[in-house]
């Protein structure tokens, strides 16, 4: 059966350049909602985390229930095929009403209209999500096409996460200034990324055949119960959510840890913090990257770390099991973002881009394995779960991936909102702007960027060390595996005969 291909080239690029799209989607909204939030909605950091975390905690019963409609889905083109077909539009209508601003700046009804779009864009993107990343679980039944077929489409949802990263903090930091700017990128990355995504429900086929038993809600709870696997990979998830916090704020970084470091703010306030008649905030400015493509050059660098690491991980997956590679990766990232931290902090006020553009290169190499690792992880429970019980929930299994990616950057952003809530940061005044419409930002006091670095660098770290735990508890791996998959292959070709 190993010799036998199933997946053709045009699902394959179809999958991937659909994954680019709604990547952009995505991390528009994971990276910068709370900026937008905060500046563009005017609303308090705490304010900001706490949307976000209603938002996450909704789709904490959101996203299994739509995991279980997509087992429960019958149709001429599958259970996961036609969720593909009908979610693009309402998730580009919902991705530009999110970075809409249409009431008075930090008002309760500001309040209320981010509540409300930020809550119906997870319900919007989660219809898709999850027969989306579901379908590599039913498309192919050999787990080494399986393997390279999620690698390939991690890496165009990698490339596609860099993109906005590259063009939102030119937007909002041009003279557009934070409402117009990323509305405009919300515009471009809806279309753009609905556009992409259809395309693979005209190629794709659904290959593993459902089982003849369509299980309750009840059921499916208790069937669940059982899949051991699953519950590790939940639970290794959830520890290890701050793992991602220097990716999810890396505006943060660039704003008051390198531009800041770089701008004389005399030439901006006088000495009772007033703002200055006719300031230039380019003139304040003195360095050879443009304000503006700071942050970019901070994302680009961990996605450049993200990406070998993707590539090599079907390679990697040839040697090792995906107990070792995920325990591996996460020792890495742990060393790497406590090396960072004792790198910088005696010397807060200037941070060598170099040697930062380093670290975060290395930084993105754990968040690549981790990135591609869990969805193999995920899939392979679908199997551990078919193998115990007879029963297959790809939907389920799936929608548990979608969850867990959402949960990790809205507990990332909240816990680094919250603490930070708790210094003396001085948020952004979107009235305050130069005589060419740009943003002025406030100086932040040297204990406020220790505190920025330590949420960048040793949150990460406590995070790769805890999602380590339950990982050990995995044992779905070597001669068990094998005589798992073993068996599975037999029953399928009994079934098919």
């Amino acid at each position: 059966m190993e010799n036998k291909k199933y997946l053709t080239l045009k699902e394959r690029i179809c999958f991937t350049v659909g994954a680019f799209g709604r990547s952009g989607i995505y991390t528009l909204m994971s990276m910068f909602t709370l900026v937008f939030f905060q500046n563009g909605s005017g609303l308090t950091l705490s304010q900001g985390t706490t949307i976000i975390l209603i938002g996450r905690i909704f789709d904490a019963i959101n996203d299994p229930v739509m995991g279980m409609i997509v087992d429960r889905t019958k149709s001429k083109w599958g259970k996961m095929r036609p969720y593909l077909l009908f979610s693009p539009v309402p998730i580009a209508i919902c991705t530009i009403l999110l970075f809409t601003a249409p009431f008075e700046h930090g008002s309760n009804a500001a309040f209320v209209w981010a509540l409300i779009t930020y809550i119906l864009w997870g319900v919007a993107f989660t219809v898709q999500d999850v027969p989306f990343w579901g379908l590599s679980s039913v498309i192919t039944p050999l787990e080494s096409e399986r393997t390279s077929f999620i690698s390939t489409a991690r890496l165009g949802s990698t490339f596609g996460g860099i993109l906005p990263a590259l063009l939102v903090p030119i937007l909002y930091q041009s003279n557009m200034g934070y409402s117009k700017g990323f509305f405009l990128s919300a515009v471009i990355f809806a279309l753009l990324g609905c556009g992409l995504s259809i395309l693979i429900f005209f190629v794709s086929k659904e290959r593993v055949p459902k089982t003849d038993h369509t299980p309750s809600f009840k059921e499916t709870f208790v069937v669940l119960g059982k899949d051991k696997l699953l519950i590790i990979v939940i639970f290794a998830a959830i520890l290890g959510s701050t793992m991602v916090t220097a990716n999810q704020c890396a505006d943060y970084i660039g704003n008051y840890l390198i531009i800041q470091n770089n701008t004389d703010f005399s030439q901006i306030f006088d000495a009772a913090g007033n703002i200055l008649p006719n300031v230039d905030a380019k003139a304040a400015y003195d360095f050879w990257i443009p304000r503006g493509t700071i942050v970019t050059t901070l994302t680009v660098a961990i996605g450049v770390g993200m990406v070998p690491a993707m590539a090599v991980f079907p390679i990697l997956r040839k040697k090792l099991s995906l107990k070792q590679i995920y325990i591996g990766s996460a020792v890495f990232g742990m060393i790497v973002h406590t090396l960072c931290y004792v790198v910088f902090h005696s010397n807060i006020t200037s941070i060598n881009i170099y040697i930062l553009w380093v670290f975060l290169f290395l930084m993105g190499l754990p968040l690549g394995i981790y990135n591609v690792i869990t969805y193999a992880l995920i899939a392979d429970s679908v199997d551990y779960l078919e193998w115990k019980t007879g029963e297959r929930h790809e939907g389920v299994c799936f929608s548990f991936q979608t969850f867990l990616s959402k949960v990790n950057a809205a507990v990332a952003t909240f816990i680094f909102g919250q603490i930070l809530g708790q210094s003396d940061f001085k948020a952004v005044d979107k009235s305050l702007v130069d005589i060419e419409g740009r943003q002025i930002f406030f100086e932040q006091s040297i204990e406020t960027q220790k505190m920025l670095l330590a949420l960048v660098t040793i949150v990460p770290a406590v995070g790769f060390l805890l999602t380590i735990i339950p990982m050990f508890f995995n044992d779905y791996t070597g001669k068990v595996k094998e005589q798992a998959q073993k068996e599975l292959e037999e029953a399928r070709t009994q079934n098919i005969n």
